[in-house]
């Protein structure tokens, strides 16, 4: 693991040399630890992320600005993809998002639905007896984000509900998901949220509480360590390396 931990940091080193830094500083996030916002890229940007969780697992997602209200990408998940187990590959999936508006004067709140994964991990595997490679859960989602001003800065805070479809379609598994996105200072923020509350209310023992901190490098490249969190289980540690670009 911390071999390919060091390849991705120097990967992602050489990337920031060779490419312009054209980009703003703490920008708005596309999503806050593993849920998502009503943000999206730039039109002619990409972004790239790598992210590692427990027992050696990979999550990679690339996505490209078509319109800066539209962005499409792909999804790829491996568990055990480091370590002494053997990797279990999982179908990759497409993910998209289409913001519907930034708000208005009288009411600022940010718009978007679009088809993502939903958990990190092990929670976002359903099993498939049918077929063992598609198994990782994915659905549509809508979600709104607001501005907030503490302390003369700006906070984002997300708010959205998720629908399971893939590889089965589960109604009763809807859940409901909220965020708070806290920059501090040039380059760092902190992140919390809550998410698989389910639409009832219930079964809270397997809602999921989430906090982190994120490095952003002039909204280029971002570095970011985490902690999933469920009632009566081990944390679910996680990290995550992205970079943003433009063509």
């Amino acid at each position: 693991m911390k071999s390919v931990f060091r390849l991705n940091i120097i990967l992602f080193s050489a990337l920031v040399i060779i490419s312009p830094v054209r980009l703003f500083s703490q920008g708005k996030q596309t999503v806050v630890i593993d849920t998502p916002t009503a943000f999206t890229i730039a039109k002619g940007t990409y972004k790239v992320s790598f992210l590692e969780y427990d027992n050696g697992g990979m999550e990679f997602k690339t996505f490209l600005g078509l319109h800066d209200i539209f962005y499409l990408g792909v999804s790829l998940d491996v568990q055990s993809a480091i370590g002494r187990d053997d990797p279990q590959f999982n179908v990759p999936g497409v993910i998209g998002k289409v913001k519907f508006n930034d708000g208005w004067e009288v009411f600022p709140i940010a718009l978007a639905a679009g088809y993502d994964s939903f958990y990190v991990g092990y929670d976002g595997v359903e099993e498939n007896p049918e077929n063992e490679m598609n198994r990782v859960i994915y659905g549509p989602y809508f979600v709104l984000t607001g501005s907030i001003y503490l302390f003369d800065s700006e906070q984002y805070l997300s708010a959205g509900v998720r629908l399971p479809a893939q590889p089965y379609y589960k109604p009763e598994n809807t859940s409901y998901f909220s965020s708070l996105d806290i920059p501090l200072g040039e380059f760092f923020r902190f992140q919390f949220e809550i998410e698989r509350v389910y639409w009832n209310f219930k079964r809270n023992e397997e809602w999921l509480y989430n906090a982190g901190l994120k490095y952003n490098y002039f909204d280029h490249v971002g570095f970011e360590i985490a902690v999933i969190m469920q009632e009566d289980q081990r944390p679910n540690r996680i990290i995550r390396i992205e970079y943003h670009g433009e063509f």
